[in-house]
């Protein structure tokens, strides 16, 4: 597992990421949700030891993370928002070059190097220089070079801007092909739709504070609970003692993996004097609880 706890990051007078707990699983897509200036790529940059956290720490299985990564080379690796390639070079240059950085043998760097390939597609377009790639292509090369030192941990910066859709699905189901080899992959965006279909786990944030963390599990859903105005906090703090949920704005929200669950917690609000306007039991999409958690940051587990 990777675990970060108390990360913060402030940039002159500007809080980039407030006091960050994450208990992220070491495999599969774990995604991070939020807009633009939320702290998604301040706390890529910090995981990736590109810059330092004001406080706080992060383990890996238990181990300091960067004494991990200082050791493994292969732990994890980056595809940024930027070009991360040499435009005069071709992409079989490219490919060449950035798997010679890995202290790897020649046998691992060639698995690598088909792994990479097979996984983004680009063994025909190896001859083309760089900078004559498509936006697409272009995107395919930054993962493709960022798969070569075959990491236990892939971050991935929002890695769909700027292309057309055929190129986004195309990375889309690259990606779900990498979470299901045994990696974590680390994956930000601000589109829900690219969320519900790839995460495992998901967290939104906003402003620099984590708003919800939770997994997505295929046999679970969502009791939403609409209450009156006025109801007894301390009644709504029994309840959540019962059956953790998450209150956004006048409604209450709850995973859960049953129905005879869901009704166990209603049978429990009846007897302690909570009512409810109105009561739905279905799956629920991350952009959803996006839209109302960002628009009413009162949340509580």
């Amino acid at each position: 597992m990777l675990q970060i706890k108390a990360i913060s990051k402030s940039y002159k007078n500007v809080v980039a990421l407030d006091n960050i707990f994450l208990n992220i699983p070491s495999e599969g897509i774990f995604a991070l949700l939020g807009l633009n200036g939320a702290g998604k790529t301040t706390l890529i940059s910090i995981l990736c030891n590109i810059i330092k956290p004001d406080k706080g720490e992060i383990l890996y299985k238990e181990t300091p993370f960067f004494e991990v990564l200082k050791k493994d080379k292969s732990l994890c690796s980056l595809t940024p928002q930027e070009f991360a390639f040499y435009p005069a070079l071709s992409i079989y240059e490219n490919i060449k070059f950035f798997s010679q950085i890995n202290d790897l043998s020649q046998k691992k760097r060639e698995n690598n190097i088909d792994f990479a390939l097979n996984v983004t597609k680009l063994e025909k377009y190896l001859p083309i220089k760089a900078y004559k790639l498509s936006g697409g292509l272009k995107r395919r090369l930054n993962l493709a070079i960022s798969l070569l030192n075959d990491p236990k941990i892939l971050f991935l910066d929002e890695p769909t801007i700027g292309i057309d859709p055929h190129t986004r699905e195309f990375i889309l189901k690259a990606v779900k092909e990498i979470g299901n080899s045994k990696k974590l992959v680390f994956y930000t965006s601000h589109y829900m739709n690219e969320v519900d279909f790839l995460a495992d786990s998901i967290a939104i944030i906003d402003k620099g504070k984590v708003l919800l963390s939770y997994k997505v599990k295929n046999k679970e859903s969502v009791l939403t609970l609409e209450i009156n105005d006025g109801t007894d906090e301390k009644k709504l703090e029994r309840l959540n003692s019962f059956m953790p949920f998450t209150k956004i704005k006048n409604s209450l929200q709850s995973n859960v993996l049953s129905e005879q669950k869901a009704i166990e917690f209603l049978n429990f609000a009846h007897e302690i004097g909570v009512n409810f306007k109105k009561i739905s039991f279905a799956p629920i999409s991350a952009e959803t609880l996006f839209l109302n958690l960002t628009a009413d940051e009162k949340a509580f587990l």
